[in-house]
C-alpha cells in the first residue's frame, strides 16, 4: 500500500515522500498517528507539482544570490566602531555587521552564511571577507574606521 508521509518517520523516510507499507502498519498506525496519507493518484500527482514548484523556486533563488555575489564583487564596505588608541576594536566585526553594511551601503539584502571571514576582524583598516553562494565567490573589502 503507497502512503504519502506528512512527518518524518525514522526508519521509514522523510515528509512529502510517498512510500510503500504494509496495509496494517498504514490504516493501524500511520494514519491514525497522522504520520501520513493514503495515496492516491491525484494526491501523488498535486505532490509531485507542488515539488517541482518547490525545486524551480529554489533554483530562482539561488540564482538570484549569485547574481547578487557577482554584482559585490571587488567592491567595499565602511564601518565605523569604536576603537583603541592602538587601533584594537573593542568588539570583534561579526557577519551580521557586515550584512547590515551591505545592505546600507549597496542597497543589498546578503544572508550572514554567505559572508566566510578567514581570520576574525579585530583592528582597525582593510580587511578582505568572501561573500559565497552556490557557484559563485567574490572578495568584499571591509574598511574599518575608529571614531
Amino acid at each position: 500500500m503507497q502512503v504519502i508521509l506528512r512527518k518524518d518517520v525514522r526508519g521509514l523516510g522523510r515528509a512529502h515522500e510517498v512510500k510503500n507499507v504494509a496495509e496494517g502498519y498504514a490504516h493501524n498506525f500511520l494514519v491514525p498517528q497522522g504520520l501520513a496519507e493514503i495515496a492516491t493518484p491525484e494526491k501523488i500527482a498535486k505532490l509531485e507539482n507542488a515539488s517541482a514548484a518547490d525545486a524551480a523556486a529554489r533554483k530562482q533563488a539561488e540564482d538570484a544570490q549569485d547574481s547578487l555575489v557577482a554584482s559585490l564583487r571587488s567592491k567595499s564596505v565602511t564601518l565605523t566602531l569604536k576603537a583603541t588608541e592602538k587601533g584594537g576594536l573593542f568588539k570583534t566585526v561579526a557577519p551580521k555587521d557586515i550584512a547590515a553594511a551591505i545592505k546600507s551601503q549597496h542597497n543589498a539584502e546578503v544572508q550572514e552564511a554567505m559572508i566566510h571571514m578567514a581570520t576574525p576582524v579585530k583592528t582597525v583598516g582593510e580587511h578582505t571577507v568572501e561573500l559565497r553562494s552556490k557557484s559563485q565567490k567574490a572578495d568584499l573589502v571591509v574598511v574599518v574606521v575608529a571614531t
